[in-house]
């Protein structure tokens, strides 16, 4: 189902198949809490769709959502520079002022993010 390593306690993971739905997400996020015990994930765009990076697809919503229902926070790392429609661009600017997903160009940022003091 997938291939992680354990980086200062985060999960980098690399599914099997891109993530497409709340229900793939839901069970990737059990697994990932089960094997590991950690509570973050990092994850690099191609573990995720295309459509998700189009906002108005609506896959976004249902494929994040379960890791803020679960209390998975989730750094996704790559390169956004195509997606940056002005929905997506504030979408993920949003994002990345919260605590929950953010949207960083390479891993370092991402476990930065997701390692810092809250």
């Amino acid at each position: 189902m997938m291939n992680y390593t354990i980086k200062q306690n985060v999960a980098v993971v690399r599914p099997d198949y891109p993530l497409s739905d709340g229900q793939d997400a839901a069970k990737l996020i059990n697994a990932v809490r089960f094997q590991t015990g950690c509570t973050a994930m990092l994850m690099d765009r191609s573990s995720f769709v295309p459509e998700l990076f189009t906002l108005s697809s609506g896959v976004a919503e249902q494929v994040l959502k379960p890791f803020t229902q679960n209390k998975m926070r989730l750094a996704i790392v790559g390169d956004f520079y195509d997606c940056y429609q002005t929905s997506m661009r504030n979408f993920i600017f949003g994002c990345n002022r919260g605590d929950q997903v953010g949207f960083w160009e390479n891993e370092q940022e991402g476990l930065a993010w997701l390692t810092r003091k809250r």
